[in-house]
């Protein structure tokens, strides 16, 4: 049963592609997306290749960051989980 829900909740490769495709159903992801881009852009623009160091830091933290609340999140479905194996 481990190995089935840790394919299913951590090592399923499809879970980027649909939070991906989902937040771009929401009018406020991609308005907050638009708005990065066009300041990114500007950045770079400036900045060069330093930007480009710094945008993959910032993007490495916040995937570990989204990842963590996942992973918080799958506490809370672990418990259903467990109540619906009872």
């Amino acid at each position: 049963m481990d190995d089935i829900l840790r394919t299913l909740f951590l090592d399923n490769p499809y879970i980027p592609d649909q939070v991906y495709a989902f937040c771009n159903q929401l009018p406020e992801f991609q308005a907050a997306e638009r708005a990065y881009e066009t300041s990114a852009d500007a950045l770079r623009a400036r900045l060069g290749e330093e930007y480009d160091s710094f945008e993959e830091a910032l993007n490495w933290h916040l995937a570990q960051y989204a990842h963590v609340y996942y992973l918080f999140g799958l506490g809370l479905r672990q418990e259903v989980l467990s109540a619906l194996e009872q």
